[in-house]
């Protein structure tokens, strides 16, 4: 069984092979290019789907054959559909059995690939769009037609879901040695682990989330309607009314259904999406031994110093949803900053010798400092800084974003969270300069960036 850390590496070594033999990767919706990291969460994601736990992922990605023994591999192959392509290629017309190169699962990587680079005239055959778990289809027995059941079944295109998201846990600095290897009767082998670390120093990236964009906010919200956002199975943790609150995933998507039954996603606007999704669904974070693909130690006092000595890039976009605007990475890190100086001094003050009671501080000091603020895309920033406000913001959606215009009271974040209120408890000095940082308004509707960068840029471990 090989975990997204290892399917990522089987990936690397497909790319590598693939551009040896001069092939050019392109772009596009439904094409996955293993140099851009959103496309390797795309692949990941699915060979996690095409071996999930009914609806859920369980995580790990099979070697087993399926299909009457057709499919092969962490991407079920599909060998009468592939095998002839796949010849084409001397690293797999070299094998005499087809199914023992496809269980290799660095050569199903090195197909997975081809296959996802695929260019047809048909959307049906196209690139992704190949595998059922991104495109169910089913071929008509009287026409022989083959028709779309349902598209995106698992919200892998539209990059949200239980599959993306546990696909990112991944680490391009480090490689992971397989604990247990599959075979393709099913058989388990188990091998003793050495994790192997290059250059390791995952700390440093931890500010760096990926940039969201409204599509994905929106296709977010719509599972949330549907009840099937979170994983059900999964411990989630919030921060509300002052008070760290946990809560299961199933419990979860069935909130989430009621609550957004009256709401029709395609209706709301772009900021009505984005204040939607930030006050809604970016407050629940997966609770564990881990914060943005970093592991916690010493009940998690490593993630607390590292965010405590970290800035947010001062030229990329944030969405705040306690002022309901989009802020730069500059403003950013100057509240969050303020709020540190506390906030730091708070955690050590609280911190108990009770381990689980250690890693709730944790979560407290995240959802008190970095939390609150959701990266999105350049994209999104510009959408939402060009919508016209408007004086009636309740929508046929059903969706107020802003109830406080019309109850009068002080807008505070859903997490149930006031900088403000909750300074002036512990420091009335601190008020004085986080009140005021608090106040600060971009200027302008749209914020332009100095020196943009390319944010796409990938570095693989293995130098490719």
């Amino acid at each position: 069984m090989y975990s997204p850390q290892q399917l990522y590496q089987f990936i690397q070594f497909a790319k590598q092979y693939l551009e040896s033999e001069d092939f050019e990767f392109k772009s596009g919706d439904l094409l996955v290019n293993p140099n851009n990291e959103e496309d390797i969460n795309t692949l990941i994601a699915i060979a996690l789907a095409e071996h999930r736990d009914g609806d859920v992922t369980s995580g790990f990605a099979a070697n087993t054959a399926g299909d009457n023994e057709k499919s092969r591999g962490p991407w079920q192959i599909h060998i009468p559909t592939w095998e002839k392509t796949l010849r084409k290629y001397d690293i797999f017309n070299s094998y005499d059995s087809i199914e023992t190169a496809l269980d290799d699962p660095g050569l199903n990587a090195v197909a997975a690939l081809i296959i996802a680079q695929s260019e047809t005239g048909d959307d049906r055959t196209y690139g992704i769009n190949n595998w059922q778990t991104v495109m169910n289809k089913q071929v008509n027995p009287d026409t022989k037609e083959t028709v779309i059941i349902e598209d995106d079944p698992f919200q892998i295109k539209a990059g949200v879901g239980n599959f993306v998201e546990k696909a990112k846990e991944y680490d391009t600095d480090y490689i992971e040695n397989p604990e247990m290897i599959q075979k393709p009767d099913g058989t388990i082998e188990e091998i003793p682990a050495e994790p192997l670390a290059v250059n390791v120093n995952r700390g440093e990236k931890i500010l760096e989330d990926t940039p969201l964009t409204i599509k994905q906010m929106m296709s977010a919200l719509q599972s949330a309607k549907d009840g099937i956002y979170f994983s059900k199975p999964e411990t989630y943790i919030s921060y509300k009314g002052n008070n760290i609150r946990k809560v299961v995933g199933s419990d979860l998507n069935n909130d989430f259904k009621n609550m957004y039954a009256n709401i029709e996603v395609k209706d709301l606007s772009p900021k009505e999406v984005v204040d939607m999704y930030v006050k809604d669904l970016s407050g629940y974070l997966p609770y564990g031994v881990t914060y943005r693909k970093v592991n916690m130690k010493n009940e998690g006092r490593n993630i607390v110093d590292l965010v405590q000595n970290k800035n947010v890039n001062n030229q990329d976009y944030f969405y705040d949803a306690s002022t309901g605007s989009v802020i730069t990475g500059d403003v950013v890190n100057k509240r969050m900053n303020s709020a540190k100086n506390y906030m730091y001094r708070y955690y050590l003050s609280k911190n108990e010798n009770e381990p689980l009671a250690q890693i709730d501080n944790v979560y407290e000091y995240l959802f008190r400092t970095i939390e609150p603020y959701v990266k999105i895309s350049e994209d999104a920033a510009n959408a939402l800084s060009s919508t016209p406000s408007s004086n009636n913001l309740v929508k046929e959606s059903g969706y107020n974003p802003f109830p406080s215009m019309f109850s009068g009271e002080n807008e505070v974040r859903r997490s149930g969270y006031n900088p403000v209120a909750s300074a002036q408890e512990a420091a009335p000095t601190f008020l004085n300069n986080l009140e005021k940082i608090l106040r600060v308004k971009p200027q302008g509707n749209k914020i332009k960036k100095q020196n943009p960068k390319d944010r796409n840029a990938f570095r693989s471990m293995f130098g490719g």
